[in-house]
């Protein structure tokens, strides 16, 4: 037990009895309220989005050999915000501003240009375990969901571009470095396993490629706990 929450049990036993010493007969009455521990949280910062993208790509159903994509790395604006189910469980939702992503082709297609560009970016839900004993030091890992929405595409080398929305599993760890109760800084990863599906038509064919994007989502800031 730490010495702040040994002084808290103490005070509270003191107070009680000071009440009974007082009045036996209004013990019922006159009790003293517990205070909870913050069990919001809010991660605030900047993201970065680093793809390792694969593909297959076919063009009019005919799969093209050693065609690949690459799609740059993004930073953008990011925010987490979770509850503490327990003191050690909590479970969080994130997403930032969705970046613009230029595709360009790779492998046999090398020196073809940009594919296309997407507006979108990963969005996760997690379930995570905090480690106590660390002082201010809480260390995290967990897993959930992770989905890239896409909000807009725009045409390049291909023509009527489109990339879907795809879900995939997502594993999550970090720390807080908390400097009192309420405020501190983060570190936070995030590992996605997403794979998508991009059409559209090249030179009035129709092509169509299936991409794992598996990106890593390193997000850093500002937490708050209230």
């Amino acid at each position: 037990m730490s010495m702040r929450g040994f002084a808290t049990i103490s005070s509270s036993l003191l107070t009680t009895t000071a009440v009974w010493a007082a009045d036996p007969a209004d013990t019922g009455a006159r009790t003293v309220p517990a205070v909870a521990p913050p069990s919001f949280y809010l991660h605030v910062g900047l993201a970065g989005i680093f793809n390792d993208p694969g593909a297959r790509i076919s063009l009019a159903s005919t799969p093209v050999p050693g065609a690949a994509v690459k799609i740059g790395d993004r930073a953008t604006p990011a925010a987490e915000a979770g509850y503490f189910l327990t003191p050690d469980i909590a479970m969080s939702v994130s997403g930032g501003v969705p970046p613009l992503s230029k595709v360009e082709a790779s492998g046999a297609l090398s020196g073809s240009g940009t594919i296309g560009k997407s507006r979108g970016g990963p969005f996760s839900a997690t379930v995570h375990y905090h480690f106590d004993g660390l002082g201010a030091l809480r260390p995290y890992v967990g897993a959930g969901v992770a989905a890239l929405l896409i909000f807009a595409d725009e045409d390049r080398l291909v023509r009527r571009y489109r990339t879907d929305d795809a879900v995939g599993p997502v594993l999550q760890a970090g720390f807080d470095l908390m400097f009192d109760s309420h405020w501190g800084v983060f570190l936070d990863i995030k590992k996605g396993f997403v794979t998508t599906t991009s059409r559209g038509y090249l030179s009035g064919l129709p092509v169509r490629s299936s991409v794992s994007l598996d990106p890593v989502v390193l997000h850093s800031g500002v937490t708050y706990r209230y």
